[in-house]
C-alpha cells in the first residue's frame, strides 16, 4: 500500500533476506450467511496460493461476499438497513435464521495489525433483524475502531482491486480512457483532496454569499443615513433639551443611587456586625449546649458514682458491723481463755506440789516395804515353807511307817506285799513323771512367755514411736490448716474488694456503652440512611466473606487518615463531604463481592473506592504561601491508600481567605477551601456561611471513635478484672478443697493415732499380764511341784527299800523310836508353823497395805498428776471418753488463746480498715453530693444562660431579618436607579453634568419638571433619529470590517484550494508513473514476447487529433467515431468546443502545447490509453482493437500493476481467468505463484476457478458444494481438485458450452486503425508515456516518490 508500505517489487540490498511470516487469512467461519447455514471452521488457508473450485451457483461468490461483509471492504456492506440485513440471512430449509455472523482469523506474526502481543487477530461481524455488531478478539468493538484497524493494516479504500469479483475484469476491459483516469485518481488517493477542496469551495461560496449580503445591507444603510441627515436640524433643539433632561435625570438618579449605596453600605456594615453577633451567639449557644450536655453527662456519671459509693458504703457498714461483732466476740473469747489459762497454770502448780508430796510418801512407803516388810515377809515365808516341807516330810514318814505296819497286817506273805509295793511304786513313779512333765510344761510356757514378752515390748516401743511421730505430723498438719484458713480468709476479703471493683467497672462499661450508642446515633444522623445501613452490614459481610482487613478492606475513608490539627476539621469536612463515608478496598473485584452481598440481602448502598481502578492525575501545586495542597498540609495517611486520598483531596487547596481561594481556584482549576469552610469550586461556584459544628461528620466520627476506644479499654479492663476475680474464686475453691483434704487427712491421722494408742494400751496390758503370769509360774507353781516330785521320789525310795524285807505286822524298835521322834518332831513343826504363819500373816497384811498404798493410791495419783502436767494421753482419754488432762487443756487453751488473739488482731485490723474505708466512702459520698448540688446549680445557671442566649439569638435574628428587608429595599432602589441610568442611554458631556451636580434633589426635581414641559413642544420629532444615525454608522463600520475579514478568508481558502490541487496533481502523476512502470513489467511477465504501456491523454492531444481529423476525414468521420466509441465523456465535449479557433491561433497554440507537454497540468488530463503488442514484430494495438481474451489479459495486467503499486495483505480473485486461453491462464497462474512466494513481499491469494492452471500452482485447494439450498466448503487435495475440474470441463464440452474468442468486427478494425494513427502521432509529438519516464531505475524511483508522497 502506498500509504502504509513499500510498493511491489523493491530492490533488495542484500543477496540474502530471511523469509518472515506475513499477515494473511488463517481461517474463516460462516454461519447463516446467504447460502451458508452452519459452516464449521474452514481448514486453515495457506499463506500463499489457495484455489476454490465449485459449480456455478454453489456459493463461491458468497464466500467472497462474506469476506467483504466482515472486513467492510465494500460500500454495500458498510451500512445495512433492516431489509438488507434480512436479505443476508440464510433462507434455506429448516427454521428461519435469526442471526448470522462471519468470523475471520488473521495471522499477525508480523504485527501488521497494531495490536501488541497478538499473534492472531480475530474479527467478527454479527447481524440480526435489529442488530449489527462488530467484535475484535471476541470482544465487542465499534465500527470505526474496526475500520481504523483495517486501514492501518493496509486495506485501502482507494484501491478496490485486491478483491476482484466476477465482472470486474470485464468492466476493466470495456472501461474508457476517462474511466481509467478516474480509476487512477482513486488509486492515487485523490478522494481526500477532493473532499477538502469541496469543503473549501463550500466555504468560499458561503463567504461570497456573506459578502453579497453585506453589500446589500451597506446599500440600505447608506440610503437610511441620507434620510436621517435631513432630520438633524429639528433634532438639534430637542437634543439640547434632551441632554439637559438626561443630565438632570442622571444627576438625580446618581444622587439617589449614591444615597441608596451609602444606606446599603451602612446596612451591610450593620449586617456584618449583626452576622458577627449572630455567629458569636450561635457559638455561645453551641458552647452552652455542649456545656449543658457535659454537665448533664457529668451529673449522670456522678449520680451513678454516688449510687455506687452509697451501695459500697452500705456494704462497708455491713462489713464493719460484722467485723465489730466478730472483734467483740473474739475479745470475749480471749478474756475467757485468758482466765482459763490462768486457772490452768494455778492447777498445774498445785499438781506439782502434790506430786512432790506424793513422791516423798512413795519413797517412805517403798523404803519401809523394801527395807523392813519385804525382807521380813520373804524370810517368814521361806521359814513357813521350809517348816511345812519338813512337816510334810515327817508326816509322809509317819504315814509310811503306819502303812508298813498295816501292810504287815494286810498281807499274809511277802510276795503279796512286794507285789502291792511294786504297784504303789509304779503309781508313785507315774505321779512323779506326770509332775515332772507338768514342771517341764510350765518351764516351756515360761520360756514362751519370755519370748512373747520381748516381742510385745518391741511392738510397744515401735507403736509408741509411731504415735509420737503421728502426733508431730498432726501438729504440723493442724498448723498448715490454720495457715490455709488464714489465707482463705485473706483471699475472701480480696474477692470482696474485687467484686466491688468489678461492679463499679460494670457500671462504667454500661455508661461507656451508652456513650458509644449515643455517638453512633449522632454519626448516623450526619450520613444518608442507605449508607448507614450498608456500613452497619459491611463488618459482618467482610468477616463472612473472609476478606482480609487491612489488605483487601481498608474501611471508611475517614478512618484511613489523621487530621494534623483540629483547626483543619471544617476545611476537611467541606472538601470531602460524603466522600468521608466511602469505603476503600484494594480491587474492583473485592468491591463487586461486597456490593453483590449488599444487593442480595438489601442492606443499603455504599460507595467503594477500589485502589486499582481509581484514575488519579498528576497534579502540580503552586509554590506560594497563599494556598497549600490540603493532602499534604492537613492530613496524614498510610501510603498504601494514597490513590484514594489523591482521588478525594488531590484537587483541593487550603486558602488563607476567600479572595485567595477565588483567585487560585480559577487559575489552577481546583477547589479552594478556607479554614472557616468557605468553598470556591473549580467551576466558579461559591459555598459558605455558618457551619454547625454539632452536625460535623468529623466530630461525630471522632466522638464515636473515642467512645469506642473508651468502651474497648473498659471492656478489656473489665474482662481482666473478671478474669482475676474468677481466678481468685478458683483459688479459693482450690484452697477450700485443699483445706477439706487436709482436714480429712487430719481426721484420718487422728483416727489412726487413737487406734494406735488403743493398740499400745492393749499391748501394755498384755505385757503386764504376761509378767504377772511369769512371776506366778516361777514363784507359785514350779517350786511346790518340785517339792512334790522330791516327796514322791522319797516315797518310792522307801517303798523300794521295804521290798524284799521281812513281812511283819509290828514295827521294829528302831522304827517305833523313829515314829516317836517323828511324832515329836511333827508336833514341834506344827507349833513352829503356826507361829511362823501368824508372823507371816501379820507381815503379809502390812506388806499388802503398803503395796496397795503405793500401787492403788500414791503411784497412781502421782502418775495421773504427772500425765496431767505433761499433757500426755489426752487424746487417748478423749477417745475413751475420759476427762481431758489439765496440761493438755492448758496447752489447748493457750493455743486457742493465741489463735483467738491473732484472729482478734486481724479482726481489729479489718474493722479499722473497714472504718477507714467507710469514712473514705462517706467523704466521697459527701463530696459527690456536694459536686452534684454544684453541678445542678451550674446546670440551672447554664440553662438560664441558654435561655438568655436563645432570647438574644431570636432578637438578633429579628434584627437580621429587619436589616435584610432594609437591604432588599435598598438593593431594589439601587437596581431601580441603575436601571434608570442605563435606560438614559448615552450621557451628555461632563461639563453639562457638572452644572447640576451642586443642586439638591428637590431642586433637580423642579428643573426636571421644567425641562419636560419644554420637551413636550417637540413631541412630533423623531426622537430616535440620532440614535439610529449613530447605530447605522456603527453598523456600516462593522460591516466594512467584516467584509475585509471575509475577503481575507476567501484569499486564504483560494490558496488552500490551489495547494490541494497542486498536491493532487503530484499524487496523480506519481501514481501514473508507478502504475505505468508496473504495467510494463506485469505485461512482460504475462507475454514475454510482447510489450505494453499506458498513455496519458491530455486536452492538447485532443486538439491536435481534432485538427488532424478535420483535415483528414472531416466531421462525418468524427461523428462516426463518436457513435462507435460509447465511452465518450463530457470532458471530450468541452475539448471539442475549443475546435472553433482560427488557424492562426491554432499554430500558436500548437507551439504552446508543444512547450507544455513535458509537464502538463492534471486538469488537462482527459484519459489513460493502453497500447500493447503480443509479439516482437507486431504493431501496437489499442484496447478497442483487441479480442475479448486479449482485453481480459490487459485488464489483468492493469489489475496486477495497481496491486504492485498499492499492495494489499491478501487478494481474492473470483474466476479471473474465465476469459483467458490456456497459455495466458498459465502465465497468470505463474505470476500469482511468483508473487505469493516472493521473498521480499509474499502475498496470500484466494482464487476461485474452473480451470486447472490455478489449481496446479495452489498450495491448498477447497471445494464448495451446494445441496438443499445450503453451501459447504471442504478441503480438497490437489488431485481431487484436478479431477473435479476435468469432470466439469468434460460436462461443458458435452453440452457445447466451451467459450471461443470472436474475431474483431469492422468497427473494431476501424477503431484499431484510428488508434494506431493517433498513437503514432502522439509518439511523434511527445505524448506522456511510460517510455518518457526514463529507465527502469527511474520508474522505481517514481514508485519510491509515490510512496513518500502518500
Amino acid at each position: 500500500h502506498s500509504k502504509h508500505g513499500p510498493a511491489y517489487p523493491r530492490p533488495r540490498r542484500n543477496s540474502y533476506r530471511p523469509i518472515i511470516s506475513t499477515m494473511h487469512i488463517k481461517q474463516i467461519t460462516i454461519s447463516n450467511f446467504r447460502s451458508f447455514r452452519q459452516q464449521p471452521e474452514i481448514h486453515p488457508f495457506s499463506p500463499a496460493t489457495n484455489a476454490v473450485v465449485g459449480r456455478n451457483g454453489s456459493g463461491k461468490s458468497n464466500l467472497f461476499d462474506a469476506v467483504q461483509f466482515c472486513l467492510l471492504l465494500s460500500t454495500r456492506f458498510q451500512t445495512l438497513r433492516t431489509e438488507e440485513r434480512q436479505a443476508l440471512l440464510h433462507e434455506g430449509s429448516g427454521s428461519a435464521a435469526v442471526n448470522a455472523f462471519v468470523e475471520i482469523v488473521f495471522d499477525n506474526s508480523d504485527n501488521r495489525f497494531s495490536m501488541e502481543n497478538s499473534d492472531e487477530v480475530v474479527l467478527r461481524r454479527t447481524i440480526g433483524h435489529k442488530k449489527d455488531e462488530f467484535f475484535l478478539q471476541r470482544k465487542r468493538a465499534q465500527k470505526n475502531e474496526i475500520m481504523s484497524l483495517l486501514e492501518g493494516a493496509g486495506f485501502s479504500k482507494s484501491n478496490p482491486y485486491f478483491i476482484v469479483q466476477q465482472g470486474k475484469v470485464n468492466a476493466l476491459c470495456t472501461m474508457s480512457d476517462t474511466e481509467r483516469l478516474q480509476l487512477l485518481k482513486e488509486v492515487a488517493g485523490t478522494t481526500v483532496y477532493d473532499e477538502k477542496k469541496a469543503e473549501s469551495e463550500a466555504k468560499m461560496e458561503e463567504n461570497r454569499s456573506n459578502i453579497e449580503k453585506i453589500q446589500e445591507i451597506m446599500a440600505f444603510i447608506e440610503q437610511r443615513l441620507d434620510e436621517l441627515k435631513g432630520e438633524k436640524e429639528e433634532l438639534t433643539q430637542y437634543q439640547r433639551l434632551d441632554r439637559n433632561r438626561r443630565a438632570i435625570e442622571y444627576t438625580l438618579y446618581d444622587k439617589e443611587l449614591r444615597k441608596a449605596r451609602e444606606q446599603l453600605d451602612e446596612i451591610e456594615s450593620a449586617r456584618h456586625d449583626d452576622c458577627e453577633t449572630l455567629a458569636q451567639l450561635h457559638e455561645d449557644c453551641r458552647r452552652t449546649h455542649d456545656e449543658i450536655m457535659t454537665i448533664d453527662a457529668t451529673m449522670k456519671s456522678k449520680t451513678n458514682m454516688l449510687r455506687r459509693h452509697r451501695i459500697s458504703a452500705k456494704g462497708l457498714e455491713d462489713d464493719k458491723t460484722s467485723a465489730m461483732t466478730r472483734r467483740t466476740k473474739l475479745e470475749l473469747e480471749c478474756k475467757e481463755l485468758d482466765e482459763a489459762v490462768r486457772t490452768g497454770d494455778e492447777t498445774i502448780k498445785a499438781n506439782k506440789k502434790e506430786i512432790e508430796r506424793l513422791a516423798k510418801e512413795i519413797s517412805k512407803a517403798e523404803a519401809e516395804l523394801n527395807d523392813n516388810i519385804q525382807p521380813k515377809y520373804d524370810s517368814t515365808s521361806e521359814a513357813v515353807t521350809s517348816l511345812k516341807n519338813e512337816r510334810d516330810e515327817v508326816t509322809r514318814k509317819i504315814e509310811g511307817l503306819y502303812a508298813k505296819q498295816g501292810r504287815g497286817k494286810q498281807f499274809t506273805s511277802r510276795e503279796d506285799r512286794d507285789a502291792y509295793l511294786r504297784t504303789q511304786i509304779e503309781e508313785l513313779n507315774a505321779a512323779k513323771t506326770e509332775k515332772t512333765e507338768t514342771v517341764t510344761s510350765k518351764r516351756d510356757t515360761l520360756s514362751n512367755l519370755r519370748r512373747t514378752l520381748a516381742s510385745d515390748t518391741k511392738d510397744l516401743e515401735a507403736k509408741t514411736a509411731d504415735v509420737t511421730k503421728k502426733g508431730q505430723n498432726l501438729q504440723a498438719l493442724t498448723s498448715t490448716i490454720e495457715e490455709k484458713k488464714k489465707l482463705r480468709n485473706e483471699m475472701a476479703e480480696s474477692r470482696k474488694e474485687q467484686w466491688r471493683s468489678l461492679e463499679e467497672l460494670s457500671e462504667r462499661v454500661t455508661e461507656a456503652q451508652d456513650s458509644a450508642q449515643k455517638a453512633m446515633s449522632n454519626m448516623r444522623k450526619v450520613m444518608p440512611r442507605a449508607t448507614s445501613q450498608g456500613l452497619d452490614a459491611l463488618a459482618t459481610i467482610v468477616q463472612q466473606e473472609g476478606i482480609r482487613v487491612g489488605e483487601q478492606y481498608h474501611g471508611l475513608l475517614m478512618e484511613n487518615f489523621d487530621i494534623k490539627h483540629p483547626k483543619f476539621n471544617t476545611a476537611i469536612e467541606v472538601a470531602a463531604e460524603n466522600s468521608l463515608f466511602h469505603v476503600v478496598v484494594d480491587t474492583d473485584a473485592t468491591a463487586a463481592r461486597l456490593m453483590k452481598r449488599l444487593e442480595q440481602e438489601k442492606l443499603g448502598r455504599v460507595t467503594f473506592l477500589p485502589l486499582n481502578r481509581l484514575q488519579v492525575d498528576n497534579v502540580t501545586y503552586p509554590d506560594t504561601t497563599d494556598v497549600t495542597p490540603m493532602i499534604t498540609t492537613c492530613i496524614e495517611y498510610d501510603p498504601k491508600v494514597h490513590r484514594a486520598m489523591q482521588h478525594v483531596f488531590g484537587k483541593k487547596l487550603l486558602a488563607a481567605n476567600i479572595d485567595q481561594a477565588t483567585t487560585w481556584s480559577g487559575r489552577l482549576n481546583m477547589d479552594a477551601i478556607t479554614l472557616e469552610g468557605d468553598l470556591c469550586g473549580r467551576k466558579g461556584a461559591l459555598t459558605g456561611g455558618y457551619v454547625d459544628v454539632n452536625k460535623s461528620r468529623v466530630r461525630s466520627h471522632n466522638q464515636m471513635t473515642e467512645a469506642d476506644e473508651t468502651l474497648k479499654k473498659l471492656q478489656v479492663e473489665y474482662n481482666d478484672m473478671k478474669r482475676k476475680a474468677t481466678g481468685v474464686d478458683q483459688q479459693i475453691s482450690a484452697l477450700m478443697g485443699e483445706i477439706q483434704r487436709l482436714e480429712a487427712k487430719q481426721a484420718n491421722l487422728d483416727h489412726q493415732t487413737q487406734r494406735t494408742e488403743d493398740e499400745i494400751a492393749s499391748l501394755q496390758s498384755r505385757v503386764d499380764g504376761k509378767k504377772k503370769q511369769m512371776e506366778q509360774i516361777e514363784s507359785e507353781i514350779i517350786p511346790p511341784m518340785e517339792i512334790e516330785i522330791k516327796s514322791l521320789s522319797s516315797q518310792v525310795e522307801r517303798l523300794t527299800e521295804e521290798m524284799g524285807t521281812e513281812l511283819s505286822a509290828n514295827l521294829t524298835e528302831e522304827e517305833r523310836k523313829t515314829l516317836s521322834e517323828l511324832k515329836a518332831s511333827e508336833g514341834e513343826l506344827e507349833a513352829n508353823i503356826e507361829m511362823q504363819s501368824q508372823t507371816l500373816e501379820e507381815v503379809s497384811v502390812e506388806r499388802q497395805r503398803l503395796q496397795s498404798l503405793l500401787n492403788d493410791n500414791l503411784r497412781k495419783r502421782k502418775a495421773e498428776l504427772e500425765q496431767e502436767n505433761a499433757g500426755q494421753a489426752a487424746s487417748r482419754r478423749k477417745s475413751r471418753g475420759d476427762a481431758e488432762s489439765t496440761a493438755a487443756a492448758q496447752q489447748r487453751r493457750k493455743a486457742d488463746l493465741e489463735q483467738r488473739q491473732r484472729e482478734l488482731d486481724e479482726a481489729t485490723m479489718a474493722a479499722n480498715e473497714m472504718e477507714a474505708k467507710l469514712e473514705e466512702e462517706r467523704k466521697t459520698v459527701e463530696t459527690l453530693r456536694t459536686e452534684l448540688i454544684d453541678a445542678k446549680n451550674k446546670l440551672e445557671k447554664k440553662r438560664a444562660e441558654d435561655d438568655e442566649i436563645n432570647r438574644n439569638l431570636a432578637a438578633a435574628q429579628e434584627e437580621s431579618e429587619r436589616l435584610l428587608n432594609k437591604r432588599s429595599m435598598c438593593i431594589s432602589r439601587r437596581e431601580l436607579y441603575m436601571r434608570k441610568i442605563q435606560e438614559l442611554g448615552s450621557l451628555p458631556p461632563t461639563s453639562e453634568l457638572q452644572q447640576f451636580s451642586s443642586s439638591s434633589i428637590s431642586a433637580l426635581m423642579r428643573k426636571l419638571e421644567e425641562v419636560n414641559k419644554k420637551l413636550k413642544k417637540y413631541s412630533h420629532v423623531n426622537k430616535k433619529a440620532y440614535d439610529q444615525f449613530v447605530n447605522f454608522s456603527e453598523q456600516r463600520e462593522g460591516l466594512i470590517k467584516r467584509k475585509a475579514e471575509l475577503d481575507n478568508g476567501a484569499s486564504k481558502v483560494k490558496e488552500l484550494i490551489e495547494s490541494l490541487d497542486r498536491k493532487k496533481d503530484e499524487a496523480i502523476n506519481r501514481t501514473f508513473r508507478g502504475v505505468s512502470a508496473h504495467f510494463k513489467d506485469v505485461f512482460k511477465e504475462l507475454c514475454p514476447n510482447g510489450a505494453g504501456e499506458l498513455i496519458m491523454r491530455t486536452a492538447l492531444d485532443e486538439e491536435n487529433e481534432e485538427s488532424d481529423a478535420e483535415e483528414a476525414e472531416g466531421s462525418d468521420d468524427e461523428s462516426e467515431d463518436d457513435d462507435d466509441d460509447s465511452d465518450a465523456t463530457d470532458d471530450e465535449e468541452e475539448a471539442n468546443g475549443k475546435k472553433k479557433k482560427s488557424k492562426k491561433n491554432k499554430g500558436k497554440k500548437t507551439k504552446k502545447s508543444g512547450a507544455k507537454r513535458n509537464d502538463p497540468k492534471v486538469s488537462l488530463y482527459r484519459g489513460i490509453g493502453v497500447k500493447v503488442r503480443f509479439a516482437q514484430e507486431e504493431q501496437n494495438y489499442l484496447m478497442s482493437q483487441l479480442s475479448g481474451g486479449q482485453k481480459a489479459l490487459v485488464a489483468l495486467a492493469l489489475i496486477f500493476a495497481i496491486q504492485r503499486c498499492d499492495p494489499a495483505p491478501f487478494y481474492l480473485f473470483d474466476e479471473l481467468d474465465q476469459a483467458l486461453d490456456s497459455t495466458h491462464r498459465a502465465a497468470v497462474a505463474s505470476l500469482i505463484q511468483r508473487q505469493a512466494n516472493s521473498d521480499d513481499n509474499p502475498t496470500q491469494f484466494i482464487c476461485s476457478t474452473f480451470r486447472p492452471e490455478l489449481v496446479s500452482v495452489a498450495n491448498r485447494c477447497y471445494g464448495i458444494s451446494h445441496q438443499n439450498k445450503v453451501s459447504n466448503i471442504h478441503h480438497l487435495s490437489k488431485k481431487d481438485a484436478h479431477h473435479f475440474i476435468s469432470n466439469l470441463m468434460s460436462e461443458e464440452e458435452a453440452v457445447g458450452v466451451v467459450t471461443s474468442v470472436s474475431s474483431p468486427s469492422r468497427a473494431s478494425r476501424s477503431r484499431k486503425r484510428k488508434t494506431i494513427e493517433a498513437s503514432s502521432e502522439e509518439e511523434g509529438e511527445g505524448s506522456i508515456t511510460g517510455k518518457e519516464n526514463g529507465t527502469e531505475n527511474d520508474a522505481e524511483a517514481s514508485v519510491e516518490d509515490a510512496v513518500m508522497a502518500s
